[in-house]
């Protein structure tokens, strides 16, 4: 492994990241994984590039064994990227030319098919991305194919051992995360600056936030939205209008969702303008999703199982004779870094282990008449002594 000019951590980074990800493969049955999903193949290698982001190629999949033997298939046309992003060295990849001038192969499938081939990666079991959220960057088609090819090989998911792998943070990694989440902070803080209610589309006010995030250093967002009052807030993955004027009523809960993103990692951000404050009758509503978030983080701490969290917001809303009112029962959140949502999901029953240096999104989700549905969101960090607050305290409403 070498430093290369573009390289994001060191190199003893990527190799304990290497070791530790053999260990796993090992420990769960399997011979070797096929990494295909832009986490997975950035989290070993560093490769970074453009393509992954456009949809249109595949900069690398990676094939790692429980031996630790490993190489990284892709186009020849990006071994320039790959050089100048990577830590490893040319002769990890195995590279396909349609030209015929340089590579393995003329094509993707037959580069993939010699790479298992070459490091003998021909029976056994292989894990795979195929649930989750997600995908083998290649078509189903190409998939089957592949498993025809290979008959002594069984393609399991194995998406638990991805996340797994792909779950605690280094402490350089925990800092891109903090400054992704101040990012937040600073576009949400923006957003107040800028909301005129009454006189500004959600659209306009969209636009305010997103500007502001990208000025203070988002390589990009996921999905942004902005929704304005409680009939907006019952929408599910609508995107913010050009027609919806926020409306100026007070206790008119503007509800911005999003993420910044710093050196491939991704801080998810809720927060809550509330034009003149919170009023009496959405007091319930607050609190009761505060303390649902409060009851999360007291369950999440080593050694606990990932439903824990799920199970405490459910009995803390079953207790105060509100379980009707929870959006998502048997929820409380996700992993976080490569994503809006990765694993383990916070779900009732997952008996993923949680362990320090693991990253989380805790959501609340409450329906009621006065807010439509207000969801609050608080990113925390598992430590040795159970959990802290990624960057502050973001569950708070922000009134204009």
């Amino acid at each position: 492994m070498r430093q290369s000019p573009m390289l994001e951590y060191p190199v003893s980074e990527f190799k304990d990241r290497m070791a530790g990800a053999a260990e796993k493969i090992k420990a769960a049955g399997l011979d070797c994984i096929m990494g295909s999903s832009k986490a997975m193949v950035c989290y070993l290698t560093g490769l970074r590039s453009v393509a992954w982001k456009s949809k249109l190629s595949t900069p690398g999949l990676i094939f790692l064994g429980a031996d630790g033997n490993f190489g990284v298939v892709g186009s020849f046309s990006a071994v320039d990227t790959a050089m100048y992003t990577t830590c490893l060295e040319k002769e990890d990849f195995y590279f396909f030319d349609a030209s015929g001038r340089y590579g393995v192969a003329l094509n993707y499938y037959d580069a993939l098919c010699y790479t298992l081939r070459h490091l003998g990666f021909t029976k056994g079991r292989i894990g795979c991305e195929l649930s989750g959220g997600f995908h083998l960057h290649m078509d189903i088609a190409m998939f089957n194919d592949l498993r025809r090819e290979f008959p002594g090989l069984e393609f399991v998911d194995s998406s638990e051992l991805f996340w797994d792998i792909l779950a605690v943070k280094s402490e350089a990694q925990l800092r891109n995360l903090r400054d992704a989440e101040e990012i937040n902070r600073r576009a949400a803080a923006r957003g107040l600056e800028a909301v005129r209610p009454g006189a500004m589309t959600e659209l306009e006010l969209y636009r305010e936030i997103a500007k502001a995030g990208y000025l203070a250093g988002s390589e990009h967002f996921t999905y942004m939205s902005v929704l304005a009052g409680a009939g907006r807030a019952l929408c599910a993955g609508c995107p913010a209008s050009d027609a919806v004027v926020i409306p100026d009523a007070p206790g008119t809960t503007i509800h911005v969702e999003g993420g910044a993103v710093r050196r491939e990692l991704n801080a998810p951000f809720t927060a809550n303008i509330v034009v003149g404050g919170v009023q009496p009758e959405q007091q319930p509503a607050w609190e009761l999703a505060s303390g649902m978030i409060e009851r999360a983080m007291s369950a999440v701490r080593p050694g606990a199982c990932a439903g824990d969290a799920a199970e405490a917001m459910d009995a803390f809303a079953a207790a105060q004779g509100k379980a009707g009112w929870v959006v998502q029962p048997g929820y409380a959140g996700s992993g976080i870094g490569w994503g809006r949502i990765d694993g383990p999901l916070l779900r009732a029953g997952s008996k993923f282990v949680l362990r320090p240096g693991m990253t989380l999104t805790l959501t609340a989700s409450v329906r009621h008449a006065s807010v439509g549905v207000l969801t609050l969101r608080q990113n925390v960090v598992v430590t040795d002594g159970g959990c802290c607050f990624l960057n502050g305290k973001t569950v708070e409403p922000l009134v204009v």
